[in-house]
């Protein structure tokens, strides 16, 4: 849905949400205005005069304040995780004034080419990274930028610098990518696609999807600004990313995790305060945190533990989200000890997702019934009924749309496309068998049985239609050289190719069009890039490779060199020699 939005449109709209943060930054240093909304009788203020909230015991008077910290994390961000429930990955990262702020080096052509590369620590371990980086930011807003306005504005205006920071030291949308506290979130409420996102998958070839970076050319045509900063990219494909990294431990932290901070967020203000109704109104006015930070952090049964706030806020974070976590690996062992006994037809990556899926439901819905219903005391009752029952709508119809996906569905529907459009390329009369139907009209259980049974349709045509699948996903950036292998399995067991045949597909894609994996070198490594996969034999020799350069010279052209076949590759490329190994069969 906003992958088709005009890249001039999402540009002016971006420009007016970062003008509109900035506003609500400096709101935070001079605000003369808001404080009168929050008097007695106001929009936002309490509806008799002399009003007070319980805090430890005691009942303090409910002043005036200032608006913005109110804003910022009662109304801005619940609407960004709306969006990115409704709308999916795709709207989100198009409008993030974050993002926006970390390719202003590149607009002004101040940002430097360095990447990412993909064996590097960094790229191992970003998420572990970041889940540590939203750890921190939820800690320092329980302890000092909640409801201080000055605190909070230093607090935004630093993660601004950083992400302006990271744009201007890396390559593509590295901020986003592999340091932004917020991606995890990103990730957990819209995976594997929100209820409005579009299929980049079934897109045409060299479709610019979802929220692929892209660029404005002197013509005014939209073009694609990829310079491979991570692969899979979940700018190109979110679900693909999904999918292909869902068994990883990082992921099960991540989604286990992240339901126990959610938790421990909300109950926190409630055993800091003694008051379960804190977040109606009270707890924007404790506009001096940094003096209590080492006064007693919990409050339960009317008594004061003797705990600095300091010390409670961490270990309330750690225990929560500790819980959940070891409740999530319980339950995914249960979940496959039930598979396993009764049967069940489940891959590994379908039990994994259905519990992501059902933790990240209950996480929306503890974020909304703890977080976000509370505060909502300036809207009229009726108005919060219905803003409660579309928050559950859209939280089940989510559920729904997420719980029947499955991965065996995604790579089908993505094969197929794939499938369809090598098959119109043979000089095979596909319509004499179809009964005045045409390849379009075909869904992918059709697909692939024609291709088992069409008459002419020999290993070769299957060979020669896998090679040209695998040229276009490449060609897509949708899978890498490395990858290739895990994605494309199930097409090859519907038509019969080996992993002998894939890997010589390969070595020959390689040879004759090397200009296509030209960016996934850039990516890997500045002096020397292998690929490397094992050979299956009989005697002990674990890995044998043969290696074919990729010369680079200063200014000149790169080229692949194998068989005696060479072809130019553009100029620009790095002025380092790169080579592939690749394995070779040799019997017994």
């Amino acid at each position: 849905m906003f992958a088709k939005i005009p890249e001039t449109k999402m540009h002016w709209i971006r420009w007016g949400l970062a003008i509109g943060w900035l506003l609500l930054i400096f709101s935070m240093f001079y605000d003369p205005i808001s404080a009168f909304l929050t008097e007695p009788y106001q929009f936002f203020g309490p509806k008799m005069a002399h009003s007070c909230y319980e805090f430890q015991g005691k009942c303090l008077p409910l002043s005036p304040y200032p608006l913005g910290p109110r804003i910022f994390w009662g109304m801005v961000v619940p609407t960004a995780i709306i969006i990115l429930v409704l709308f999916g990955h795709e709207a989100w990262r198009r409008i993030c004034p974050l993002s926006f702020f970390s390719q202003l080096p590149r607009a002004l052509g101040w940002q430097r080419k360095r990447l990412v590369k993909e064996n590097s620590w960094l790229s191992r371990n970003h998420l572990y990274l970041q889940w540590g980086l939203l750890f921190l930011g939820l800690n320092v807003r329980l302890l000092l930028v909640n409801s201080d306005r000055l605190l909070l504005g230093i607090f935004l205006s630093f993660t601004i610098l950083s992400a302006i920071t990271v744009g201007f030291l890396y390559g593509g949308k590295s901020w986003c990518h592999y340091f932004c506290p917020m991606a995890p979130v990103q990730m957990i409420y819209s995976e594997p696609s929100g209820i409005l996102t579009s299929e980049a998958h079934t897109a045409p070839p060299m479709s610019i999807t979802q929220s692929m970076c892209r660029k404005v050319d002197s013509q005014g045509q939209k073009k694609s600004a990829c310079v491979a900063c991570q692969s899979p990219c979940m700018d190109i494909d979110a679900e693909n990313g999904y999918w292909s990294k869902i068994n990883q431990s990082d992921r099960k932290l991540l989604y286990y995790g992240y339901l126990g901070l959610a938790i421990g967020f909300y109950v926190y203000f409630g055993l800091y305060s003694g008051n379960w109704q804190f977040l109606s109104g009270g707890v924007w006015n404790e506009t001096n945190q940094l003096a209590t930070l080492f006064s007693p952090g919990f409050y339960i049964s009317g008594h004061a533990i003797p705990i600095p706030k300091i010390v409670a806020v961490p270990l309330t974070l750690l225990f929560f989200s500790g819980a959940t976590y070891v409740i999530g690996m319980r339950l995914q062992k249960a979940y496959k000890r039930y598979n396993k006994r009764f049967k069940r037809p489940l891959s590994l990556e379908q039990v994994h997702h259905r519990l992501f899926t059902l933790f990240t439901f209950v996480s929306f819905n503890c974020l909304f019934f703890l977080g976000v219903r509370p505060t909502l005391g300036w809207i009229p009752f009726n108005g919060q009924n219905i803003i409660t029952w579309a928050a559950i709508l859209m939280s089940g119809l989510w559920l729904v749309k997420a719980w029947q996906r499955r991965y065996e569905q995604y790579t089908k529907e993505r094969d197929s496309h794939l499938l369809r459009r090598q098959l119109g390329k043979l000089s095979i009369d596909c319509s004499a068998f179809l009964e005045g139907r045409s390849l379009e009209d075909l869904n992918a259980d059709e697909l692939y049985a024609l291709a088992k049974v069409l008459p002419g349709f020999t290993h070769q045509s299957r060979l020669q239609v896998y090679t040209g699948t695998l040229k276009e996903a490449i060609a897509q950036r949708r899978v890498s050289y490395q990858s290739s292998l895990k994605v494309f399995q199930s097409l090859r067991q519907e038509l019969g190719i080996n992993e002998n045949e894939h890997w010589r597909s390969l070595d020959q894609l390689c040879q004759d069009y090397p200009e296509l994996f030209v960016p996934h070198l850039g990516q890997i490594s500045d002096a020397e890039l292998t690929i490397r996969r094992p050979i299956k034999e009989t005697f002990s020799n674990p890995e044998l490779t043969m290696q074919r350069p990729l010369d680079v010279k200063n200014g000149q052209s790169l080229s692949v060199l194998g068989k005696g076949n060479r072809k130019q590759l553009p100029k620009g490329s790095r002025d380092t020699e790169k080579t592939i190994q690749r394995p070779f069969s040799k019997k017994k």
